[in-house]
């Protein structure tokens, strides 16, 4: 007579007003024996309606093991602490109950899985429904529900959860590791609240407040790393007297053919700040006598007027790819750093951080002219004189530290 064959009953899981994540849950906690949760955020207000059902299983034996994530400090405390007391009554009766959080990992733990072993079988739900009371009931949520005498992925899970702790991905909770976690958590909450307070008064701000920037100001002061205020504003000075040499040699020197002035042009980028110019070297290097004639116009026009001498460049670099307004900018700003301000995609973002928000998104040729270019002009120079800053130079700096993280300046046209 053959086996029967495994079955697996497959179907989707969602928050319901009547049948839900937490409906599914407590019934298959009722006569549970294991449990395997594991979660990137744990609250009370998900905690609390599974407690009682864990307490009455712990004191039935329960072999349970927790995993749970500390990122974003989301986990409350008192959850941590609630499962560690169902320990010692677990112990007491032949089970055992483990806890696992993520203590400072580098790597974000993200998953939310129940498997629970019971009277009636497994039950696998692995989806998107953490131990709160959105996750379990509250908001839209989604999940496969896997049953039945082939849904048996223990063996899986514990070799997963092995592997995190060899990876030190987490660790084993103790009563120390909780303390430590919960007093950074009072500080990430505290320090939230501020800030959220910050950031609404700065979307009500009038546009040209520079209350955000003044804000990021401090913090970039404060900082006395490389990236903070006085090494970048030196760097950037020492920068601006090489990038100004280095554009003096492209123009006294006659017309360059493509590899020698690929080294060049190369050279001159090494100065500036702006990201993403390194991809377009080789094609701007395809036109290196129109680039070095725009430069040589710049140099014989006597007037300031930053609309003049923007259209001036554009007229130049119409037929050059990938010279484009970040390009031309940073040009003007080796001229006169402090009247003509870099306009690309991280001054854009940093003019919206004082709610001045009338230019595109990426600078490109196509949509900034020399009238739009000096608009921007006016409003960096504006917010200079608000933040008592030298030129626009340190202005820029200050843009890049409010986006130096996101890495998505691009200069193509």
């Amino acid at each position: 007579m053959g086996v029967a064959p495994a079955k697996v009953v497959a179907s989707l899981l969602e928050n319901g007003s009547e049948e839900g994540h937490l409906e599914e849950i407590d019934r298959r906690l009722a006569h549970a024996t294991h449990v395997i949760c594991i979660v990137a955020f744990a609250k009370y207000t998900g905690w609390g309606f599974i407690k009682n059902a864990l307490r009455e299983r712990a004191a039935k034996g329960l072999k349970a093991t927790f995993v749970i994530g500390l990122n974003f400090y989301q986990s409350e405390p008192v959850v941590l602490r609630g499962i560690r007391r169902l320990q010692s009554t677990a112990n007491a009766n032949g089970g055992e109950i483990k806890l696992y959080i993520s203590e400072q990992s580098g790597a974000t733990l993200h998953p939310k899985v129940y498997w629970i072993k019971g009277r009636s079988g497994q039950t696998l739900i692995v989806g998107s429904a953490n131990m709160t009371w959105g996750g379990l009931s509250g908001n839209h949520e989604l999940s496969a529900l896997l049953t039945g005498s082939a849904a048996k992925q223990e063996a899986w899970l514990r070799r997963w959860i092995d592997a995190r702790i060899k990876a030190h991905d987490i660790v084993e909770a103790t009563e120390e590791l909780i303390k430590a976690y919960e007093r950074r958590r009072d500080i990430h909450q505290a320090a939230m609240k501020i800030a959220e307070r910050k950031a609404s008064r700065a979307m009500e701000a009038k546009p040209g407040d520079p209350v955000t920037l003044a804000a990021l100001l401090v913090e970039m002061r404060a900082d006395k790393g490389s990236e903070g205020f006085d090494a970048s504003t030196k760097r950037r000075r020492e920068n601006l007297l090489k990038a100004r040499g280095q554009l003096e040699v492209l123009t006294r020197k006659p017309d360059l053919k493509r590899r020698g002035f690929l080294d060049a042009y190369e050279e001159l980028i090494g100065y500036w700040h702006s990201s993403g110019m390194a991809r377009g070297k080789t094609t701007v290097a395809k036109k290196p006598a129109q680039f070095q004639a725009a430069l040589r116009a710049l140099v014989a026009e006597q007037s300031d007027d930053p609309a003049l001498l923007f259209d001036l460049l554009k007229a130049h670099f119409a037929k050059i790819p990938r010279a484009g307004t970040n390009v031309l900018t940073e040009i003007l700003h080796v001229r006169d750093p402090a009247r003509f301000p870099v306009m690309n995609q991280n001054s854009v973002k940093g003019m919206g951080l004082a709610n001045i928000t009338d230019y595109p998104r990426l600078p490109k040729k196509a949509t900034v002219d020399g009238a739009r270019y000096a608009r921007f002009a006016a409003h960096a120079e504006a917010l200079r004189n608000s933040l008592d800053l030298v030129d626009l130079s340190e202005l820029d700096a200050l843009f890049n530290y409010a986006y130096s993280r996101t890495g998505d300046e691009d200069d193509d046209e």
